[in-house]
């Protein structure tokens, strides 16, 4: 592993993808309903579009290794075949419950969300550049670390800024079980995405060439979280017409 990256690695949780205005919104309390709905709607279109990005990116590499890797990852989101308990529709549950507690029931739903609701721009921009990253040798190793080596802090923000709403629950048991979707992440996936991206890249990081690429991909991925996470900021806060 190159030295550049590893202190990438290190400085990873000053970027702005993860040290931004929307977590410090969102971790310092609620959201109104209207603000929910951006939010739900955004960050679940790119949650449920990582799967397809995944399987874009194991075709993307024919070493071995590294293909094993990324199946690893793509399995443990589509929850090893049960497709009750894949990471989009666990985060699809606690968006449902929340819309419930608030009594705002169907608010949430992610097929009303996606009949009424654009995507923001920044949204778009994320889900096709993640795309066409994965779709390029090197580029493709080092955006996937980007991705895997953010999450963790990135689950973990989401996270603190949902436990605002635990109030709602009458038993607090109950609001736990709703956030499957984070305790998913924090317990062990995300751990073990960074070890499975860190690993394909060491594999594929033999020459100058492809570490180049590997550092581009890795700083094109994190500016386009970066741009999603401002998108929704200025859509969250913006005054209601």
């Amino acid at each position: 592993m190159s030295v550049s990256i590893e202190r990438r690695l290190r400085e990873i949780t000053t970027h702005p993808a993860l040290d931004n205005e929307f977590y410090r919104t969102w971790m310092a309390g609620e959201l109104g309903i209207e603000a929910l709905e951006i939010f739900a709607r955004n960050y679940g279109a790119w949650v449920k579009s990582f799967p397809d990005a995944l399987a874009i990116l194991i075709t993307a590499t024919d070493d071995l290794e590294a293909k094993a890797e990324y199946v690893k990852t793509l399995f443990s989101e589509m929850r090893y075949g049960n497709p009750g308990k894949a990471h989009w529709v666990l985060l699809d549950a606690f968006f449902r419950q929340l819309a419930e507690k608030m009594s705002e029931t169907s608010r949430l739903e992610r097929d009303r969300l996606e009949r009424e609701i654009d995507l923001l721009p920044t949204s778009r921009q994320l889900i096709q550049g993640e795309r066409d990253l994965y779709a390029q040798r090197g580029l493709a190793f080092g955006a996937q670390l980007a991705l895997e080596w953010h999450a963790y802090t990135m689950i973990r923000q989401l996270y603190d800024g949902a436990r605002n709403y635990l109030h709602l629950w009458s038993r607090p048991d109950d609001f736990h079980e709703a956030c499957e979707y984070f305790y998913v992440h924090i317990g062990a996936a995300e751990k073990d995405h960074k070890d499975e991206s860190l690993n394909a890249v060491r594999h594929c990081a033999l020459d100058p060439e492809i570490l180049d690429r590997i550092e581009r991909g890795y700083e094109a991925h994190l500016e386009l979280i970066a741009g999603f996470w401002e998108g929704l900021h200025r859509a969250t806060t913006a005054p209601v017409a």
